[in-house]
């Protein structure tokens, strides 16, 4: 009895630990930089979270180098509105970006194309964290024991390209 509670209880404790990657950057945008703009991860919905199996937790999946991407200068003298570039950033199982998506294919312009390319070659550079599942094991004596493996995974972004008074600045999105 006392050890069906005990599993339970482990149960339901490794249960709370579960998680999917933080819905934020590991740290925040760094500060303005002449021709950087902002970026921010954009939650998942029900769909795009990894949902974790029964005696599963996870743990890393968390941003090591992630500067955001410069204004196309190509674009400044344009002095186009503020645009908001979203992108999808996939992640294979070493943490190394293996690719990235453009989430917002409709807009086929010159310029949301220089501004996905901007988005593309950064992200590219950037680094996590390996995504390691724990997965619980418990055998017929009652004894735990556990096995670790890397998953890939991918994060949605938004960017924000903005120019103040002709020049690139760094603004937060929402």
């Amino acid at each position: 009895m006392a050890r069906s509670v005990l599993a339970c209880l482990a149960s339901v404790l490794l249960a709370a630990c579960a998680h999917t990657p933080s819905a934020k950057p590991a740290r925040p945008a760094p500060p303005p930089r002449d021709g950087k703009v902002s970026y921010e991860v954009i939650p998942a919905g029900g769909a795009g979270e990894y949902h974790m199996e029964e005696g599963q937790s996870s743990f890393g999946a968390q941003a090591i180098t992630n500067d955001p991407p410069a204004y196309p200068s190509s674009l400044i003298a344009t002095n186009l509105p503020p645009i908001v570039v979203r992108a999808k950033v996939i992640v294979d199982g070493n943490g190394k970006v293996s690719d990235v998506r453009d989430l917002d294919t409709a807009a086929v312009d010159a310029s949301h194309k220089a501004f996905f390319a901007a988005t593309h070659d950064a992200a590219m550079r950037w680094t996590y964290t390996p995504m390691t599942i724990v997965q619980e094991h418990e055998d017929a004596r009652g004894n735990f024991s556990e096995t670790r493996s890397t998953a890939p995974f991918s994060l949605d972004y938004a960017f924000r390209f903005e120019l103040k008074d002709g020049k690139p600045v760094v603004s937060a999105t929402q």
